[in-house]
């Protein structure tokens, strides 16, 4: 799709993206705050995180709403921490460029699935060094759609899903026999696993995860600079990775082509 050929139809299409998005990234803020700390979603009303006041229609608008009240409780005027629309925005964005490259389709739906399923990973390891199974479970679920627009034989995700957990536990537990530390955690393991049914192959686990070790590397030093700990959260290096390799098929073809030259 090129600028100039965007039509009004499309134009409203990126706008529904947009807004839908938006209204995601306002759930996804509320479960990556609440379930980690083991707070009901259901149908519990939303409320100041100080001063307990309750939320109505006016307080929930996704951005606008903080952005109306310039960052404050509509109530008690103490600043909303900005995750919020950081988050809704993130969710926004990725909404409408990828549906802006693959139009309003299932495989655009499938993608789009997995950003929102990324920034709630990225948000809630870089928090409280988990990956939610809620979290998994829907990035799964986005995954098999994403492998059923690609008509792709449905034994060949099982199989890489399987290889994925089989070579988490490897790391895992090899890391710690070797170094008596823990290397990875069970969501990454996880996760890797998840991993599996969008790459599809397992041969695609090794450029996946060398550019996660590659993305790794630099979240770890950015963490130890800026939190001055040695322990720090490997999942969104896993998940942007994956990010990487499904909307850059190239880079593990690249990856195979470099590796080739240099041996």
């Amino acid at each position: 799709m090129d600028f100039v050929d965007v039509t009004q139809h499309q134009v409203l299409q990126l706008i529904i993206a947009g807004a839908f998005g938006a209204v995601i990234g306002s759930f996804i803020s509320l479960i990556t705050y609440r379930l980690p700390r083991g707070q009901k979603v259901g149908w519990v009303r939303s409320q100041c995180t100080d001063c307990r006041g309750a939320l109505n229609f006016r307080d929930l608008l996704p951005i606008f709403s903080w952005a109306w009240w310039r960052g404050k409780c509509r109530m008690c005027r103490v600043p909303i921490s900005k995750r919020y629309p950081l988050i809704e925005i993130a969710c926004a964005i990725g909404a409408v460029a990828i549906t802006f490259v693959y139009g309003f389709t299932l495989e655009a739906l499938a993608i789009v699935g997995l950003w929102w399923c990324i920034v709630a990973i990225v948000v809630t390891d870089l928090e409280h060094y988990i990956i939610l199974d809620e979290v998994q479970i829907a990035t799964a679920l986005f995954g098999v759609l994403y492998v059923y627009t690609h008509e792709i034989y449905w034994l060949q995700p099982a199989m890489a899903a399987c290889a994925g957990v089989a070579v988490g536990l490897a790391l895992k537990y090899g890391f710690l026999y070797f170094t008596n530390k823990d290397g990875l955690g069970m969501g990454d393991v996880k996760f890797l696993g998840v991993a599996g049914i969008w790459l599809s192959d397992a041969w695609n686990f090794v450029p996946f995860l060398f550019f996660s070790g590659i993305l790794g590397i630099a979240t770890g030093l950015m963490w130890r600079w800026l939190h001055k700990s040695e322990r720090f959260p490997f999942g969104p290096a896993l998940a942007l990775a994956l990010l990487l390799c499904v909307l850059v098929p190239a880079a593990p073809n690249g990856f195979w082509k470099l590796y080739g030259v240099l041996s």
